[in-house]
């Protein structure tokens, strides 16, 4: 832009400079960064402590008052005495005793013969059966399958369980079988 007066345009250019610092002085931030006022009534909570002054009051009240009934049964010790009392009261025997005895007899006398019974039943559920299932149905499942499977061997599986060690594993075998005589070899 085009100046007719350098040193007018000089002196101009820092008269506005001087205005823009003396702005940015006197500028107020648009941010409040303040802490929140702090509340009195949220700082102090005077109706808990009220509420504590009452308790503690009670307190203080029914201590006193035990105290007292305290001193007064240690200063008249005759009060307590079995002359002004009389004898201890002793409460008659049970009318049902007997029954309640003969009751708990008979319900362990069943409760034996159930155990008897549990005891000398044979098992229902057959472990050597429940080997030939399993073999059986992995005779099945190689005829089935188009790949070879990999399954752990019996051996190695058996005495992974016979071990119950976690830091054996069983030995995997890759058996392969043949193919069925209905598919076509290329």
């Amino acid at each position: 832009m085009p100046k007719l007066n350098k040193h007018l345009d000089d002196k101009w250019v820092k008269h506005c400079q001087r205005l823009h610092k003396q702005r940015l002085k006197q500028m107020k931030p648009a941010i409040d960064n303040k802490p929140p006022p702090k509340f009195v009534h949220l700082a102090q909570n005077l109706k808990k402590q009220q509420m504590d002054e009452e308790r503690y009051s009670q307190i203080e009240r029914d201590n006193y008052l035990l105290l007292d009934k305290m001193s007064y049964i240690m200063t008249h010790p005759q009060l307590l005495d079995e002359k002004y009392m009389g004898p201890p009261v002793t409460y008659g025997k049970s009318l049902n005793k007997e029954y309640r005895k003969r009751e708990l007899m008979r319900i362990t006398e069943e409760n034996l013969q159930i155990l008897r019974r549990i005891q000398h039943k044979e098992p229902y559920y057959s472990h050597l059966d429940w080997e030939e299932q399993a073999a059986r149905d992995e005779e099945y499942l190689r005829n089935c399958a188009e790949y070879p499977l990999v399954l752990p061997t019996t051996k190695s599986a058996k005495t992974f369980r016979a071990s119950q060690s976690y830091s054996e594993a069983p030995s995997f075998a890759v058996q392969p079988t043949p193919a069925p005589p209905h598919v076509r070899h290329k």
